[in-house]
């Protein structure tokens, strides 16, 4: 579902059209109330997800109150950000006071914090409103968004068909997809807010490992965890960046794409198995590019390779380690309880070896040292998000060798971003033959995200 500008701000029933930042702008011109606001998502929710695979919580008196206290705000001048009354899932692995934090899994079923993550206090103390916590795939380790022990979402793309909604953030994707939040925060240790966003046809952010802070999120891998935001655009991501961030946003200008260098690896392991539509939207993409006026190198880049290789190798994957060293305890005295494939990926890490991590390590400096030298010219690198459109549930539920794949071609090309410590961005770049979205990604040098986002915001002008 894209934003529909010219919805009547104040209508009810019509609020949920309206991008995040359009929300809080009717809301500074007195057209919209945080509570009208909050009411139309709550009451969506509950008629479009009544099964609860979205939303595995809504939150219900909190964002009520907090509305009740935005709506003040609004009446007297006071509003203290750009999204200062404006509802937000956020995904099940954020700790909420006094409300389960499960991490879409049965073992942590009765885990309940008793304060907020940091970055949800941050996002409470500018204004805005909690709405609800997100379905996640089981611990946050999988790029499809499966999860049969809590409800796995479906992708609302498909009326016929039950594909997976992309993982590990899957309500988060589906519930602006759906108009159940108008944006929501996610984390991607691997593409987990990047797939959900290409697969339902949103913006995602994958911030620089460290910009924003993990304390209160339940940890995959911390090494390569990161907190970002799934919108409906890029202005609302960059806003909600800042708002993470717990300062105003700043004005978003499109950067001048004449003056804008790409580059395009030419062939490797981010154009294999990539499905031909998808393969099409990219070249379609780079044509709108040179005629705007951008440089396009297109050259191959081994690095890709290289980190990937190193990634999915089984003797060296340090975020298989990091999962078991937090979880392997827990998963083995819960197996039962536990969705298999995710249980086989985290029990992995009890044959890893320390030596070989280390080896790794500094392989992955290494690497990420070259691919920085390589791309030291370009603004940014092009990569489709995801290689293939999103299967469906059903022939992948059950885990397996279809499982295994589909999931390694959801991670592929996203992984590479975290696995080199960069920022990266998805942006909607048109649709298969079935309606299916499709994702571009760029690439940026870590702690560009201001950069990045105004290329983006420029990318997205000329695709739309």
């Amino acid at each position: 579902m894209t934003s529909n500008s010219t919805a009547p701000a104040g209508h009810h029933g019509e609020l949920f059209r309206l991008t995040a930042l359009e929300l809080g702008r009717a809301i500074e011109a007195g057209h919209a109330d945080p509570r009208e606001v909050t009411e139309e998502f709550l009451e969506r929710a509950g008629l479009m997800d009544p099964d609860n695979r979205v939303y595995v919580r809504l939150l219900e008196r909190r964002a009520r109150a907090e509305a009740e206290a935005a709506s003040g705000r609004a009446q007297r001048g006071l509003r203290r950000h750009a999204l200062d009354g404006v509802p937000l899932s956020w995904k099940d692995l954020f700790d909420v006071a006094g409300e389960a934090t499960a991490a879409g899994s049965l073992a942590l079923k009765s885990r309940i914090p008793a304060q907020d993550a940091e970055v949800l206090a941050r996002a409470t103390r500018m204004g805005s409103i909690a709405l609800g916590k997100t379905a996640m795939t089981e611990l946050a380790f999988s790029g499809l968004g499966i999860n049969p022990k809590f409800g796995t979402p479906a992708n609302p793309h498909d009326a016929r068909i039950e594909r997976v909604p992309g993982g590990s953030s899957a309500g988060a994707g589906v519930s602006v997809a759906m108009g159940l939040a108008p944006a929501a925060i996610g984390t991607d240790t691997g593409g987990s807010v990047r797939i959900p966003a290409a697969w339902n046809g949103l913006v995602g952010l994958k911030t620089t490992a460290g910009r924003l802070p993990l304390t209160g999120t339940v940890p995959l891998s911390p090494t390569f965890d990161t907190v970002g935001p799934i919108a409906r655009d890029v202005e609302d991501a960059s806003a909600l960046l800042a708002l993470l961030e717990g300062r105003e946003a700043r004005a978003l200008h499109p950067a001048d794409l004449s003056r804008a260098t790409f580059w395009l690896p030419q062939g490797g392991v981010v154009w294999e198995s990539v499905e031909p539509p998808i393969r099409s939207a990219l070249d379609n993409a780079i044509r709108r590019l040179i005629r705007a006026g951008a440089r396009i190198v297109e050259h191959p880049l081994p690095a890709l390779d290289e980190i990937h290789a190193l990634a999915w190798d089984p003797k060296a994957s340090r975020l298989v380690a990091e999962a078991y060293a937090q979880w392997g305890g827990m998963l083995a005295a819960n197996e039962s309880l536990i969705y298999r494939p995710v249980f086989e990926r985290v029990m992995a890490g009890e044959k890893l070896m320390a030596g070989d991590l280390v080896r790794a390590d500094l392989k992955r400096k290494e690497i990420a040292a070259r691919y920085l030298a390589a791309t030291a010219g370009a603004d940014a690198v092009i990569l489709p998000a995801v290689a293939i459109a999103p299967p469906p549930i059903a022939e992948l539920q059950d885990g397996g060798e279809a499982y295994g794949r589909a999931n390694r071609l959801a991670l592929r090309n996203t992984t590479i971003g975290n696995q080199l410590g960069l920022c990266a961005i998805s942006l909607p770049c048109g649709q298969d033959d079935r309606g299916l979205p499709i994702g571009l990604m760029l690439q940026g040098a870590p702690w560009t995200e201001e950069r990045l986002l105004s290329l983006a915001l420029a990318v997205e002008r000329l695709l739309k």
